[in-house]
């Protein structure tokens, strides 16, 4: 009878082998089996993909710790389904440092449809700077396979923080100090402050740096000996305090035995045990500064690309748009007055990259886009941004743009990419001429307050600003060149108090677009070698902010289109915020193409 049960029970089993009664908590529940149809010859499908490089900071290198993956869009053009889709990727020579990922098999694309795999690649803390080949091979179950194609690229590797001493300064007055004889010397018995300068003079961030000073007397007091220092970029310097009492007991004419060591995470760009030079009764030399740059040459390398005989591939590089494809619109504004400014090269401050190129490329945006007529589009670059430009060209009564004014008629248009520079204490925040000199920002300067009160007693219909320029006190900063210091000071990230003059506030036809908040730093781009900011303003008119998809685009569909992704790229490109913002009232349409 045992044997029967047995019988009866296994051909339940191949009556439904797809259900199988599983008892759970006392209920019975259905357990789906996973089978797997096989593979049927049909018709021949006809493949085609589209292949992209990215990596997370979207420069088209893969650096050391960094991820990457080539995405590959895979669509079947054929009459039949393509079957069993497997990717086989083949190295020219091995790295042990750079980890390869291959996505699953695809089971199968029917006709006509389109499917999505990415194979990854995670670089290891050692890769070094060196070319990749990828060959890849997308096979078939039934051999309608894929031409071969090859992506090469290149790994970066790891660039050195180098933390160097550069001087110290000694304090006997004041708040900590105690001296016998305020000469600017130490003496035995008394205590002083010293200030100990440090730099990074090597090609990279040095991270969660630290300090330490000891002293190996113990006549040598040190108090306030140990501290963090945080981040610390490129050409940055970093200052911090100690105190240093010897006692009456310290008789030494040579330097004491005092030792500095500064640590930084990555363990390469490290201060270890620097004797300071600091003696009884002798004068301190002052710290010396050096200017650091990073090495263009060492980080300039060639970005991604695909070798590939075939016409059934396409690449793309990363996800970047090519903002050269300028929109021609329905838009006709024979009123309008576009003033453009771009200044790159600068005299006597850091270079602002790309603002140049931002100009050129707006005043295509603004001709065929904005639909201005060319004769009333007016580009300044570099050289031509001299001197009292900006008071000649805006000022309210006599400037070149007032005199073109056709007041309650006249849309008016000002694009500015550069540095914008604020006063050393964040009162006062002003666009800056290309030879102008920071000690006088006062006079060479004009404030961003001047600016707007001469824009809104021209009595246009319209005027719409449009700013890739930040106030922080720091420079444009892209994956090549860091951010540098603009105002001398330790002002780099001053919170810059707002404009007095918000005329937006008070006239619905005045508005402003300005690529970042007062404290933070406006990006470059130079996968589009353009600013971040300016990228994806272009971007949006080509049509890519119309997310209601009316043939319209809005000041605040553009604003909103901006904000989300400079905000994300920022943040991926280079760990730091940038929050494009929008002033002014809503509704004004910026392109219509009904």
């Amino acid at each position: 009878m045992s044997n029967l049960k047995i019988v009866i029970f296994s051909f339940l089993i191949i009556l439904r082998p797809s259900v199988y009664a599983q008892k759970i908590e006392g209920k019975s529940k259905p357990m789906q089996l996973n089978i797997v149809k096989p593979y049927i010859k049909d018709l021949p499908p006809n493949l085609y993909a589209d292949i992209q490089f990215i990596d997370d900071n979207a420069n088209g290198i893969i650096e050391a710790e960094e991820h990457a993956r080539i995405l590959l869009t895979i669509e079947n053009k054929g009459k039949g389904p393509a079957q069993g889709l497997e990717v086989k990727v083949a190295t020219e020579k091995y790295d042990p440092e750079l980890q390869i990922i291959l996505p699953k098999v695809i089971r199968r694309i029917e006709p006509n449809e389109k499917r999505e795999i990415e194979i990854g690649f995670k670089a290891g803390f050692n890769i070094k700077s060196s070319e990749h080949k990828i060959k890849i091979d997308i096979l078939e179950h039934f051999g309608f396979d894929l031409d071969q194609a090859t992506m090469i690229f290149n790994s970066l590797q790891y660039q050195q923080a180098k933390l160097d001493f550069k001087g110290m300064e000694l304090y006997d007055q004041g708040e900590g100090a105690a001296p016998i004889i305020a000469d600017g010397l130490l003496q035995a018995g008394e205590q002083v402050k010293l200030k100990l300068v440090i730099q990074n003079i090597g090609q990279n961030v040095a991270l969660n740096s630290r300090y330490k000073v000891e002293s190996r007397d113990p006549n040598i007091y040190i108090e306030e000996g140990e501290g963090d220092l945080g981040n610390i970029k490129i050409g940055e310097v970093k200052e911090f305090f100690i105190k240093v009492t010897p006692n009456k007991r310290v008789k030494t004419e040579k330097d004491l035995p005092i030792f500095l060591s500064v640590n930084e995470s990555k363990l390469y760009g490290n201060i270890s045990e620097k004797q300071l030079p600091i003696a009884l009764q002798k004068r301190i030399q002052k710290p010396q500064i050096v200017q650091v740059k990073v090495d263009i040459d060492k980080l300039k390398k060639q970005v991604a690309r695909v070798e590939v005989n075939s016409d059934k591939f396409t690449y793309n590089r990363s996800n970047v748009k090519n903002i050269n494809s300028v929109p021609i619109s329905k838009m006709k504004r024979p009123n309008a007055i576009a003033i453009i400014i771009g200044i790159e090269k600068y005299e006597h401050l850091p270079a602002a990259p790309f603002a140049a190129n931002d100009a050129e490329h707006m005043e295509k945006y603004f001709e065929n886009t904005f639909g201005i007529s060319k004769q009333n589009i007016l580009k300044f670059t570099n050289e031509e941004v001299r001197g009292f430009f900006f008071r000649k060209t805006f000022d309210a009564d006599n400037g070149l743009i007032a005199n073109r004014i056709v007041k309650g008629e006249t849309e008016l248009f000002v694009f500015y990419s550069g540095h914008g520079v604020p006063d050393k204490n964040g009162d006062e925040s002003y666009l800056f001429p290309q030879d102008g000199d920071y000690q006088y920002l006062n006079e060479q300067g004009y404030s961003l307050n001047k600016f707007y009160e001469s824009l809104s007693k021209m009595g246009a219909k319209n005027v719409t600003v449009i700013l890739d320029a930040c106030f922080s006190g720091a420079s444009r900063q892209t994956n090549i060149l860091a951010s540098a210091n603009l105002t001398g000071t330790k002002a780099v990230g001053i919170k810059v108090k707002p404009a007095n003059i918000r005329p937006w506030e008070n006239n619905p036809h005045f508005r402003v677009f300005a690529s970042s908040l007062d404290d933070e730093t406006s990006m470059g781009f130079d996968a589009s070698e353009s600013g971040l900011f300016s990228y994806y303003f272009m971007i949006g008119l080509q049509g890519e902010a119309d997310t209601n998809k009316d043939k319209k685009i809005t000041s605040e569909e553009l604003a909103e289109f901006i904000r989300i992704n400079v905000s994300d790229l920022a943040k991926k490109m280079y760990g730091k915020p940038q929050t494009p913002v929008y002033l002014g009232e809503p509704g004004y349409v910026l392109i219509d193409n009904n």
